[in-house]
């Protein structure tokens, strides 16, 4: 296995994984991660780029969520040998469930930010992006082209722009920096399996939600069997499911109140 990229934030003695959502990468949590290193100063702060994202190696073949915790695990293991808090929105809060259900004894916290451990059907509103992603094209020499294969793909200009991320230029032309193939084949993976015994079986570990209140991620049912299990859930009004954009502020608070 190769140690996934990361960047790193503090110097506590604590480890705490910062993980990102479909698509995105560890620059993205950057400003999180130094809340979150100023505000708890007992972490170091490990932003990574989960596998076939950012810098770190493309996915494996017949990738779904054990091939990307153990790769999380691999890389933890290398930086520390403690227990690690794992903070986690979107897809890296399911990777960090079933990073914990692989191996529980090397999790001190979960905090999962606008995700459920339900299983869900496969679609979802992330599948008309991966749709418009799989069609755009393959390189272009400007970054407004591909704007406008998006735009045309009825994409909003904030998601655009994210999307737009993933490109590099290499010999005068911009790429894709990601196997684009391999992450669609991963997307019906990801919400696939029922990930509850990671916070209703025995576990030394707390479990923390955040969710957003304009998101349909995490359910009332979900809040309520969430809660029945011990762990604590908070909702961040007018927030979304990209909730650290949002409301950066109150998702950082909520945050250092589950891991302070």
């Amino acid at each position: 296995m190769s140690e996934l990229a990361h960047t790193r934030v503090g110097d506590g003695p604590q480890p705490l994984a910062l993980l990102h959502g479909f698509l995105g990468s560890g620059r993205n949590l950057v400003t999180l991660a130094r809340g979150l290193a100023a505000g708890a100063p007992q972490y170091s702060v490990y932003a990574f780029d989960l596998p076939g994202h950012g810098d770190s190696p493309p996915l494996p073949a017949d990738a779904d969520l054990a091939a990307l915790a153990r790769e999380l695990l691999s890389s933890a293991r290398a930086l520390s040998a403690m227990s690690w808090t794992l903070v986690g929105h979107s897809l890296g809060g399911r990777v960090a469930l079933k990073t914990a259900l692989l191996e529980p004894a090397a999790v001190a916290h979960l905090t999962l930010l606008d995700i459920s451990p339900s299983a869900a059907p496969p679609g979802g509103e992330t599948a008309p992006v991966v749709e418009a992603l799989l069609g755009a094209p393959d390189e272009g020499r400007r970054r407004e082209d591909f704007r406008a294969w998006f735009t045309r793909a009825g994409l909003a200009p904030a998601l655009t722009d994210w999307l737009l991320l993933n490109l590099e230029r290499a010999g005068g032309a911009l790429r894709w920096r990601i196997d684009r193939r391999a992450l669609a084949a991963l997307y019906p993976r990801i919400n696939a399996e029922d990930l509850w015994p990671a916070v209703e079986s025995r576990r030394q570990y707390g479990v923390h939600a955040v969710r957003g209140a304009l998101s349909a991620y995490v359910s009332d049912a979900d809040c309520r069997r969430l809660e029945a299990a011990g762990a604590r859930v908070d909702t961040i009004e007018d927030a979304g499911h990209f909730l650290h954009v949002d409301r950066p502020a109150e998702t950082l608070d909520q945050i250092l109140k589950g891991v302070g």
